[in-house]
């Protein structure tokens, strides 16, 4: 049913797109401030619905208002909708996203990192997106993990992949130059990172290195 409900929302969003065209493109054109607010909330919206294209939104708003501003708009709706799912599976609907969180039994195996160090379990999950957004919050609500860490983490983690997706969107109309370099400059940041995390999750599950 959920792969159905986002291929219904791409489509949507398509003949949606299409059918207006020239006025897309003139509001993608014209940096009017007073968007800022509405597009703040419908961040919020859109990061919080799991089958809505929150990443064709946060490119959008890379076109729209430019790398550093549209990364703003994009990491605060990232990072709210975090805070909501969060709070909503550790206070009030946890048995329910305990449930939830059976459908995805790989995340098990990462149980005992986050309980040696959810800090850096929860920035690399962030950076490299290992598991999806929803599911990640779901589970720090739910496990035994402190509020502070989860929040300064998910804080500094979600920027990396935002200012990417903003920067992606307004070098698009730009510069197709810069938009590649960007992008093999980001691919290795993020294999460096994965790399790293390779390394510090071998060897903080290997027995022998205890």
């Amino acid at each position: 049913m959920r792969r159905w409900l986002i291929v219904m929302a791409y489509v949507i969003l398509l003949i949606v797109g299409i059918t207006n065209k020239e006025y897309l493109l003139e509001w993608l054109r014209t940096s009017d401030p007073s968007w800022l607010p509405a597009m703040f909330l419908f961040s919020v919206l859109i990061a919080s619905i799991p089958f809505l294209p929150f990443t064709l939104f946060a490119g959008l708003m890379g076109v729209k208002f430019g790398a550093i501003v549209g990364l703003l708009i994009n990491w605060f709706g990232i990072l709210f909708t975090s805070l909501i799912y969060f709070f909503l599976s550790r206070y009030y609907f946890r048995n329910y996203f305990t449930a939830y969180l059976g459908k995805y039994k790989g995340i098990n195996k990462f149980q005992g990192l986050f309980e040696k160090n959810a800090f850096i379990a929860i920035l690399f999950g962030r950076m490299i997106v290992i598991i999806p957004p929803q599911v990640f919050n779901i589970y720090c609500g739910i496990a035994d993990i402190p509020f502070k860490h989860f929040f300064i983490a998910t804080a500094i983690g979600m920027l990396p992949p935002m200012f990417m997706l903003a920067y992606s969107g307004e070098q698009l109309f730009l510069s197709l130059h810069n938009l590649l370099l960007g992008v093999v400059w980001y691919f290795l940041f993020l294999l460096g990172l994965f790399l790293c995390y390779k390394f510090w999750f071998h060897n903080k599950m290997d027995p022998s290195k205890k």
